[in-house]
């Protein structure tokens, strides 16, 4: 008997089976025909969902993108945390599973998909941007943050963190990438009137991974 499922949870599992292939086998080593196997669906089910393997991917980003921007709202409404610790935990990631984002960002560059990087930059600026700008205001009445343009200085920052170390318009050595997001870091802290050294975390991890990297 064939079990019928409702559109957004076939869809959903589709985007969950496809991420664990690419995880384990690349983009580039996934086929269309590995994800129906897997699933024991037909070709057309797939291509009633997504157009191509491409498509797919950028499915599997925009679901990733929404469980960060999900956890990064949780955050935000937590009321017992101050402004500092809801940006600390929100850009640094913590508690999540940074190493998902880590290989997404890698299949997702292996791609040299120009048009999906913009998207995937545009959404995280759009998405985020609301969430920061309303943290940001806590941490001005809370006295941590002093701006004139709380919501206009999260969309610069956010769009440079993702264009200049996330994109992939640039081949940065590990070094440079770190000493990116250190200059990034002193720019927040300058553009939002925060103690110096309150948003090293940015930095320090840069700098990890640079080290892993080079």
């Amino acid at each position: 008997m064939r079990i019928s499922k409702e559109h957004g949870e076939r869809k959903a599992e589709i985007l969950a089976v496809a991420e664990a292939l690419f995880a384990a086998k690349g983009f580039s080593g996934t086929t269309i025909s590995d994800v129906l196997d897997a699933l024991g669906i037909a070709k057309g089910t797939f291509y009633y969902y997504f157009a191509s393997k491409e498509a797919l991917m950028d499915g599997v980003i925009e679901r990733y993108l929404d469980t960060e921007i999900a956890a990064a709202k949780t955050v935000a409404e937590t009321p017992q945390l101050t402004a500092h610790e809801k940006m600390f935990r929100i850009l640094s990631g913590a508690g999540r599973d940074a190493g998902r984002g880590d290989r997404l960002e890698k299949e997702a560059r292996a791609l040299g998909n120009a048009d999906m990087h913009q998207r995937t930059m545009s959404s995280i600026v759009l998405r985020l941007s609301p969430i920061l700008e309303g943290i940001v205001r806590q941490g001005m009445r809370e006295g941590a943050f002093t701006t004139a343009y709380p919501k206009e200085c999260v969309e610069i920052l956010l769009a440079a963190s993702e264009f200049l170390l996330h994109g992939s318009a640039f081949s940065w050595s590990g070094a440079e990438r770190a000493q990116k997001a250190r200059a990034l870091a002193w720019m927040a802290e300058k553009a939002l009137g925060a103690e110096e050294g309150r948003f090293s975390y940015l930095y320090e991890q840069a700098e990890e991974k640079g080290r892993d990297r080079d």
